[in-house]
């Protein structure tokens, strides 16, 4: 999925929460909601699908007292941010994308490089110490159901061809 492609999927979401869209060229910051109101305006030639990602969170947690549009320590903009990231991982994913292209990831979305690192090389190197304690619990492991280890940790199916990936590597099976 490219860029455009990511950037209507995303407008589309927020259609769906029964929100009425602007687009404008004006607009001095990329993106803003007022959940409230179920307004959305964008800056088309500005917004990327990582701040359009970032406002589609807002609207689906209710944010509606954010403060300030760049408030690093304001709680809500933090969730906002992470989640929007796993979001879009999501829809790379499910779209073809791996680890091993995290720079397209990256370019595709706009997504701020170290945070989106920190976050998504978290989760890849959680599911390896997850592995690790869940196998640890049995004297003998004949067989592994992926979804009960998923399950077990509160993961998210989506991360199914990772784990299995991971459960073969640390199996040594081909």
């Amino acid at each position: 999925m490219g860029r455009q492609e990511l950037l209507e999927y995303l407008l589309r979401e927020i259609e769906k929460c029964g929100f009425e869209i602007f687009a404008v060229d004006i607009l001095p910051i990329p993106a803003a909601v007022n959940v409230d109101k179920k307004l959305m305006i964008y800056n088309f030639k500005e917004a990327s699908p990582f701040e359009i990602a970032h406002e589609l969170i807002h609207i689906l947690n209710k944010d509606n007292h954010r403060g300030e549009y760049f408030d690093a320590i304001n709680p809500q903009e933090v969730r906002a941010n992470h989640e929007a990231l796993l979001l879009l991982w999501e829809i790379f994913e499910a779209n073809g994308g791996t680890y091993e292209y995290f720079n397209v990831f990256v370019d595709t979305t706009d997504a701020p490089f170290e945070l989106a690192y920190s976050i998504i090389s978290k989760e890849y190197s959680e599911i390896h110490d997850y592995i690790v304690d869940y196998i640890s619990y049995f004297n003998v492991l004949e067989s592994v159901n992926i979804y009960h280890f998923l399950d077990h940790y509160h993961l998210n199916y989506c991360l199914y061809e990772l784990a299995e990936k991971e459960f073969k590597k640390i199996f040594k099976v081909a």
